[in-house]
């Protein structure tokens, strides 16, 4: 899978522009912020149908300008071209979706949309996937199974929903305002969707230990298991709470480095190095389990990591580079001619 051709039209400070992919690595070199990070978020754009980082769909678009657009052209064996119009709710007075998606200029579904192009992204914040909260590694999971799995996609939107009115209802039961029957609908929904999601979630984790990597790393998977007797077991405690207090949105997952006949926790007791050698681990498991999947090597987009790593460290992200495309980003000339050295003949842009 290769991506050809990016064009940006009001997308964040670009107001038009286009950007070109002759080689197997290109590097965009600038300071910060000479948008070097939105191009990523263009190219991911285009995988997920979602920003990694904006809260708000309106950050996308350029200030004062009503629609914003990312188009690309992707080759995988055919050439396919993909399209993400970003709007602000109103266009010419009138109200529009958010977010429209067109494959070969078709209008499509999100989840029609998703699935015709292949990324893996790492990020710094990527860095903190080990020590940092349980949200940001559930949504490194999510995001994954997302992409190579529907019916994973539409039963974590389905169990998000309904685990919404949910909690909406327990407020209400809570202050007297509803019965507990109004409870039963949303509760056999979660209970189903949820048990599909940490199902899958499972199966996830069972194919990281098989991908080859220097060290002996194991991941362990901490459900916050979803029954009908669970749900039951917790039913006082989460009226009196106003909210559902089991099920995937409490699921967590912890690393361990083994050592000798001993296995260590890297959130808790690994070094720096260490929960560093984790998240690699966990992007290479990432890549891998995207092409098993999909039968296609995922394009590698590197925001502005290898300044966050050591000389051996990058070594092993530069192994990862020469499995397919990669687009990286830095705002250090220095780490051009290291990447060159490892990599070859490499493009360069500068911002």
């Amino acid at each position: 899978m290769y991506v050809e051709v990016i064009s940006l039209q009001h997308f964040r400070n670009y107001t038009q522009r286009t950007f070109f992919f002759t080689k197997n690595t290109t590097v965009f070199i600038g300071h910060n912020a000479a948008g070097k990070t939105s191009v990523i978020e263009a190219i991911s754009l285009l995988t997920t149908g979602e920003s990694f980082r904006a809260e708000k769909i309106e950050e996308m678009i350029s200030f004062g300008q009503e629609i914003g657009r990312v188009k690309g052209k992707i080759k995988n064996g055919e050439e396919t071209e993909l399209e993400v119009t970003l709007t602000r709710g109103v266009v010419q007075q009138r109200k529009t979706q958010t977010r429209l998606y067109a494959v070969n200029n078709v209008r499509r579904l999100k989840k029609n949309f998703v699935g015709n192009f292949f990324t893996v992204t790492f990020r710094p914040e990527d860095m903190r996937l080990i020590e940092g909260s349980p949200s940001r590694r559930r949504q490194f999971i999510d995001t994954l199974l997302s992409m190579t799995d529907k019916e994973y996609m539409q039963s974590l939107k389905t169990y998000e929903e309904a685990l919404k009115r949910r909690n909406r209802f327990l407020q209400q039961i809570r202050e007297g305002l509803m019965q507990r029957s109004v409870l039963t609908y949303w509760t056999d929904l979660i209970v189903k969707h949820g048990q599909i999601v940490q199902e899958k979630r499972r199966q996830l984790f069972t194919f990281f230990p098989t991908v080859q990597f220097p060290f002996l790393l194991e991941i362990q998977y901490l459900p916050s298991v979803m029954s009908e007797s669970r749900i039951q077991e917790y039913a006082e405690r989460e009226i009196a709470a106003g909210h559902t207090l089991i099920g995937p949105h409490k699921d967590d997952f912890e690393v361990e480095l083994k050592i000798d006949s001993h296995s260590l926790n890297i959130a808790a007791y690994g070094s720096r190095g260490q929960q560093r050698l984790a998240v690699l681990w966990l992007k290479t498991c990432e890549l891998s389990y995207m092409q098993q999947q999909t039968g296609i090597q995922p394009v590698l987009l590197l925001d502005d990591i290898l300044s966050e790593l050591d000389a051996e460290h990058r070594q092993d992200v530069f192994s990862l580079l020469q499995r397919g495309q990669s687009i990286v980003t830095t705002t250090e000339e220095r780490m051009k001619d290291e990447i060159e050295k490892y990599m070859g003949d490499i493009e360069i842009i500068s911002l």
